[in-house]
């Protein structure tokens, strides 16, 4: 009844301060309109009536406003007085302020890192006009699993182009490595080459110079050039003298054009330069060229991307029936740009951010544990208050400023803990999530933080508050800190197993990415990657025409790398296992008739030099390696194929009897296969091996190859002399990508990696912050029974019975939390699927080795308060209050 009076009596407060400010509006308003007939009655106008009764209302109105204003002022000095209170109070626990204010930092901190790499990835604009409209457009394979985001041929882009109606626009690209050269500056830059209109259609213009003219997207047109901001920095400082600049480009002279935005680029950051790709109207494609373009369109306005996706599956099986032998078994499969961008590190990102939230919640049940305990040792002090004529709201509103200071502090810490994460996070994140993404903790971050902070300090401090306004004043002003309700000890035990639930979830996640990512590195890759250096050469066809040029150099280059010291073996390949998928192709099988179009075998393609496999450490199952003799180009064809290539295709036979032709060149004549190696898991060591084929190097003479040297000490202290090496044969060019083997292979699960680091690292900080809440229950609880446990002591109970109850009640706690947090757990690690590799979601190793681990530290944790119960004398304990 006290309580329903204490309503209805601020109800009526608050009705008669609203009735009173209406009363108070009617009364100007009648006194402004009395002015105004006064002024009429005297012979204004009515205008000038109104302006005249404005004036001399203008003072009333003023005294309303300064009432007003007295209240706001009134409840800024309030709020001022309730933040300097809060403030001496945590200062006066600065135990109990420290460890609140550290777990909110660190939920919020580890939250905002995380935000701060998904929101450059998920969430930030992309750098093009209406970007929602951007459609990457891929060809799929209907025969092969994984294969609906292939690349496109250009025939088939031109078709789509004309006959369309549902792309405002549609442009195409493709990238590769050239060399660059300004002067005595040579490097090796990432070359995008792309239809001179895809500029226009991205919305996007130059900071200086122009972009490409229609006729410079022609073959035969004069060599000119983009560059990024980024080059145009470092190599000519900003100096708009460089536009109109020759440079030399993969050999040839091209003038510079324009330099880009800044920060701008078309699916890879990488890329320093843009050239037309010069696609030939009179060229059969079809005939001449395989798939190798990348496809990107622009949506009409109010076309759906279902209404776009039908009409190119039409257009898809108009082209399979005008050419059956190039387009059977193909279609078309579109996809938002900003998804193409991020599709490989999506789920990583959304795993990640489901644990931090769920680390962050964490947090917030041990503040709010925190502070429903801090409230029983000030019970005194809030029954005094409400005795002093302190309403329940004014409690509560007191309660949530001290929150609101400990979300605070705990949030600015949080933001100076997320910088260093994030420079951390980007240091450790595999490539493929920090390339595409400029990272940083910029002002929306900030924001992001402190409303996050505010959140949480709301969250974490609304039920302690509501639950300190209900105690009972005559008990709090009697008992004082003695005792508290069961209503608080039943909260508590909530939160704390609540804290338990959310632990195992993580426990659970990072439990199966661990073992998992341990299943990855006992994957043997097919190759000895130890001590082996890596580095790639392009050289430019200008200058090395003919075929024999391209191995002649190739030749030299091994031979002077073999005699450096230190350099067991060498050799090279056009495309490194793990490090980019090589070009594929259709093959034919000797004395088999020719498949029917859509049911031709594939194969992956690779070109090698002498010498590659005993260099890589790849063995060889059956047959002899290439030679120097075979590494000429008027020697007949030979080839060298995998074991998933005889196992897919010449099963039955004898495979160094067999020929093969690959639908690589112009003339693709038949040739014996010579060697059988072993497998590889190409671009990822959890991939299944595929079929693979390799040329020696002058039969397909690539000019840009991937040199491997296998060396007797440290790699990478090989680089330089390597780097002389080339520079000497030809001071022109550049030697880029130096890396290791052994990186290269790890980089493969790197998501995998990354992911069980960082969920290990959120599991470990909220166990511990679930270890300090079982704790803190049970401390808090042998406090309130002290007098019970002194008067079961001295009637003859053992120190071992007392330990068993404090345990026990730590038992019930944390079997209640594993019990939710495994049901949980296994509803939502299917979400884990895509990372884990060799286990399952619902791993039995995993989901019983993670209440061990629970059991360890609420053991531990509820043992030091059970022994100190157990300690206790008990005639201090029966003296207690």
């Amino acid at each position: 009844m006290r309580k329903l009076r204490t309503f209805f009596l601020r109800l009526g407060g608050w009705w008669g301060r609203a009735a009173r400010e209406r009363q108070l509006q009617d009364e100007l308003e009648a006194h402004f309109q009395m002015h105004v007939d006064d002024n009429l009655r005297a012979g204004m106008a009515p205008a000038q009536a109104r302006r005249e009764a404005a004036l001399k209302f203008g003072s009333v109105a003023s005294a309303t406003e300064e009432v007003r204003g007295a209240w706001t002022v009134g409840f800024l000095e309030t709020t001022r007085q309730d933040v300097a209170y809060a403030v001496r109070a945590l200062r006066r626990t600065p135990a109990f302020t420290a460890t609140a204010v550290l777990s909110v930092a660190l939920g919020i901190g580890a939250s905002v890192a995380i935000f701060t790499v998904a929101d450059s990835l998920l969430l930030r604009p992309l750098p093009y006009r209406d970007p929602g409209r951007l459609m990457m457009i891929w060809e799929n394979n209907q025969r092969r699993q994984n294969a609906e985001h292939n690349v496109i041929s250009p025939a088939n882009f031109r078709d789509w182009k004309a006959q369309n109606t549902v792309f405002e626009a549609m442009s195409a690209f493709t990238h590769g490595p050239a060399t660059l050269q300004s002067g005595q500056r040579v490097e090796e830059v990432i070359d995008q080459y792309v239809t001179g209109d895809v500029f226009d259609l991205l919305g996007v213009g130059p900071v200086r110079g122009r972009l490409f003219t229609p006729a410079e997207d022609l073959p035969g047109s004069p060599n000119v050039a983009l560059i990024s901001y980024r080059l145009w920095q470092n190599w000519f400082a900003g100096d708009d003298g460089a536009v109109g600049r020759t440079v030399t480009l993969r050999g040839h002279a091209a003038t510079i054009i324009g330099v880009m935005p800044q920060g701008f680029y078309l699916r890879n950051r990488d890329v320093d330069v843009w050239e037309a790709l010069g696609l030939d109207p009179a060229r059969d494609y079809r005939k001449s060229s395989g798939r190798y373009l990348f496809g990107i369109g622009r949506l009409k306005p109010g076309v759906a991307e279902a209404q776009a996706a039908a009409q190119m599956h039409t257009i898809a099986a108009r082209l399979t029936a005008a050419y059956p032998e190039f387009d059977t078994r193909w279609g078309i499969t579109l996809e938002p740009f900003r998804d193409s961008l991020v599709r490989d590190v999506k789920t990583s990102m959304l795993v990640l951010l489901g644990a931090v939230m769920l680390l962050l919640a964490v947090a917030c049940a041990n503040v709010a544990s925190l502070l429903l305990a801090r409230h029983t040792a000030r019970r005194r002090e809030m029954a005094v208050r409400a005795a002093l004529g302190a309403g329940r709201w004014r409690v509560v509103r007191q309660l949530i400023t001290e929150s609101l200071v400990l979300g605070a502090t705990g949030g600015a810490l949080g933001i100076l803990l997320a910088r260093a994460a994030v420079a951390g996070l980007v240091a450790m994140a595999p490539q493929e999530m920090s390339r595409n993404a400029s990272i940083q903790v910029d002002a929306r971050i900030v924001a992001f933080a402190a409303a996050l902070s505010i959140l949480s300090a709301i969250v974490f401090g609304l039920l302690p508050s509501l639950a300190a306004s209900r105690d009972d004043v005559q008990q709090g002003l009697r008992d004082g800190a003695r005792g508290a309700t069961s209503g608080h000890g039943a909260l508590r035990n909530f939160l704390v197993a609540a804290e338990v639930a959310l632990s195992v979830m993580l426990l659970t996640g990072a439990g199966l990415l661990v073992r998992s990512v341990a299943g990855l590195e006992a994957v043997k890759p097919g190759l000895d990657a130890a001590n082996v250096l890596t580095f790639h050469v392009s050289i430019p066809s200008v200058r090395y025409p003919k075929p024999a040029q391209v191995t002649q150099f190739f030749e030299r280059a091994l031979t002077e790398l073999r005699r450096l010291p230190g350099v067991e073996r060498a050799s090279a390949i056009n495309y490194l296992p793990f490090h980019g998928i090589a070009s594929g192709t259709h093959i034919d099988i000797g004395g088999r008739p020719p498949a029917r179009p859509g049911d031709e075998l594939s194969s992956t393609i690779r070109t090698v030099m002498p010498g590659y496999f005993h260099t890589m450490g790849i063995p060889l199952v059956s047959g002899r390696d290439f030679t120097d003799a075979d590494n000429v180009e008027t020697t007949p064809y030979r080839f060298i194929v995998n074991q998933a290539f005889v196992a897919q295709y010449l099963a039955g036979q004898d495979p160094l009897r067999a020929t093969v032709s690959a639908h690589m060149q112009l003339t693709n004549p038949f040739g014996e296969i010579v060697g059988i190696t072993g497998d590889l898991r190409e671009g990822s060591v959890d991939q299944v091996p595929r079929p693979t084929i390799y040329y020696v190097q002058s039969h397909m003479a690539s000019t840009s190859m991937v040199f491997v040297l296998r060396t007797a000490g440290a790699p990478l202290t090989l680089a330089e002399p390597a780097r002389r090496v080339i520079r000497g044969l030809d001071p022109d060019l550049a030697v880029a990508d130096i890396d290791t083997m052994d990186r290269i292979v790890r980089e493969t699960f790197a998501r995998q990696r990354f992911s069980a680091f960082l969920l290990t690292g959120f599991s470990a900080v909220a166990l511990l912050l679930a270890g300090i809440g079982i704790y803190g229950v049970l401390a808090y609880s042998v406090t309130q029974r002290t007098r019970e446990f002194g008067v079961r002591v001295a009637l003859g109970a053992a120190p071992g019975k007392i330990v068993a109850l404090v345990l026990g009640k730590g038992a019930r706690l944390v079997l209640a939390g594993i019990a939710a947090g495994l049901a949980s757990a296994m509803a939502l690690t299917g979400l884990l699927k895509s990372l884990l590799f060799g286990v399952g979601p619902h791993d039995v190793v995993t989901l019983a080795g993670v209440p061990l681990i629970l059991g360890a530290v609420a053991l531990l944790a509820s043992w030091l308060p059970a022994r100190r119960a157990a300690r206790m004398p008990p005639v201090d304990a029966l003296r207690a209050e």
